[in-house]
Protein backbone atom coordinates (compact mmCIF):
# COMPACT_ATOMS: atom_id res chain seq x y z
CA UNK A 1 0.00 0.00 0.00
CA UNK A 2 1.54 3.28 -1.02
CA UNK A 3 1.22 6.74 0.50
CA UNK A 4 -1.38 7.96 -2.02
CA UNK A 5 -3.64 5.02 -1.16
CA UNK A 6 -3.23 5.63 2.57
CA UNK A 7 -4.46 9.23 2.25
CA UNK A 8 -7.86 7.91 1.14
CA UNK A 9 -8.33 5.63 4.13
CA UNK A 10 -10.15 7.10 7.10
CA UNK A 11 -11.33 4.29 9.36
CA UNK A 12 -13.54 5.31 12.23
CA UNK A 13 -12.54 4.70 15.84
CA UNK A 14 -14.83 1.67 15.98
CA UNK A 15 -13.48 0.31 12.70
CA UNK A 16 -9.95 0.59 14.11
CA UNK A 17 -11.02 -1.32 17.22
CA UNK A 18 -12.45 -4.06 15.05
CA UNK A 19 -9.42 -4.07 12.76
CA UNK A 20 -7.10 -4.59 15.71
CA UNK A 21 -9.20 -7.52 16.88
CA UNK A 22 -9.15 -9.00 13.36
CA UNK A 23 -5.36 -8.67 13.31
CA UNK A 24 -5.27 -10.50 16.65
CA UNK A 25 -7.12 -13.43 15.08
CA UNK A 26 -10.56 -13.03 16.62
CA UNK A 27 -13.71 -14.05 14.74
CA UNK A 28 -16.63 -11.71 14.12
CA UNK A 29 -18.62 -13.48 16.83
CA UNK A 30 -15.76 -13.13 19.35
CA UNK A 31 -15.26 -9.46 18.43
CA UNK A 32 -18.98 -8.80 18.82
CA UNK A 33 -19.03 -10.39 22.25
CA UNK A 34 -15.93 -8.48 23.34
CA UNK A 35 -17.19 -5.08 22.10
CA UNK A 36 -20.86 -5.68 23.03
CA UNK A 37 -22.12 -5.39 19.46
CA UNK A 38 -23.80 -7.91 17.18
CA UNK A 39 -21.89 -10.19 14.86
CA UNK A 40 -23.75 -8.53 11.97
CA UNK A 41 -22.45 -5.11 13.01
CA UNK A 42 -18.91 -6.49 13.10
CA UNK A 43 -19.40 -7.93 9.60
CA UNK A 44 -20.64 -4.54 8.36
CA UNK A 45 -17.59 -2.77 9.77
CA UNK A 46 -15.37 -5.47 8.29
CA UNK A 47 -16.94 -4.98 4.83
CA UNK A 48 -16.40 -1.22 5.11
CA UNK A 49 -12.76 -1.77 6.09
CA UNK A 50 -12.22 -4.12 3.16
CA UNK A 51 -13.54 -1.40 0.85
CA UNK A 52 -11.46 1.35 2.46
CA UNK A 53 -8.28 -0.73 2.26
CA UNK A 54 -9.11 -2.04 -1.22
CA UNK A 55 -8.60 -5.53 0.19
CA UNK A 56 -9.76 -8.77 -1.45
CA UNK A 57 -10.78 -10.47 1.80
CA UNK A 58 -10.22 -10.42 5.55
CA UNK A 59 -6.74 -11.92 5.32
CA UNK A 60 -5.69 -9.32 2.75
CA UNK A 61 -7.17 -6.63 5.02
CA UNK A 62 -5.08 -7.83 7.97
CA UNK A 63 -1.92 -8.04 5.85
CA UNK A 64 -2.43 -4.50 4.54
CA UNK A 65 -3.12 -3.19 8.05
CA UNK A 66 0.06 -4.80 9.38
CA UNK A 67 2.17 -3.56 6.46
CA UNK A 68 0.85 -0.03 6.89
CA UNK A 69 1.62 -0.06 10.62
CA UNK A 70 -1.99 0.15 11.78
CA UNK A 71 -1.87 -3.27 13.47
Amino acid sequence: MNQSTMKNIYPSRRELEILHEICNGFTAKEIGNKLYISQGTVETHKRNLILKFDARNTVDLAVKAVRSGIC
